[in-house]
């Protein structure tokens, strides 16, 4: 019985639909010389309403309602950043999601693939 009671005061003190807070994808590829825009599809439920923010830009909501079901947002990325879901009221942070950037240069892995088939940078 007491396990019971301290699991349920333990659920109370997690922050509202923190878990159901969902974000996909959460990584954008990009390739040398061009832009990286992620298209995310993003779900909430809450029981007030909130605002999602990027973490680069915390003044500026990108979405404020109470509830989001499969939401698309193009979202362009030049570094590694949090989305933040905040009461849109008082503020308070209820949740957040980071998002990556992965650079990938498909010319220079080119040029260290070909020196490793010819050998020659071995005898430098």
């Amino acid at each position: 019985m007491m396990k019971v009671i301290a699991a349920t005061a333990l659920l109370l003190l997690l922050p509202v639909g923190a878990d159901e807070f969902a974000v996909s994808p959460r990584l954008c590829v990009q390739h040398a010389g061009q832009d990286c825009v992620l298209h995310l599809t993003i779900s909430w439920q809450q029981p007030q309403p909130v605002c999602l923010y990027q973490q680069t830009a915390p003044a500026t909501p990108l979405l404020c309602q109470q509830s989001a079901q499969q939401v698309k947002l193009a979202l362009p990325l030049q570094q590694d950043t949090m989305l933040l879901l905040k009461d849109q009221a008082s503020g308070k942070l209820l949740a957040q999601r980071q998002l990556r950037l992965l650079r990938v240069d498909l010319q220079s892995g080119e040029h260290l693939l070909n020196k490793s088939r010819n050998g020659w940078w071995l005898l430098q």
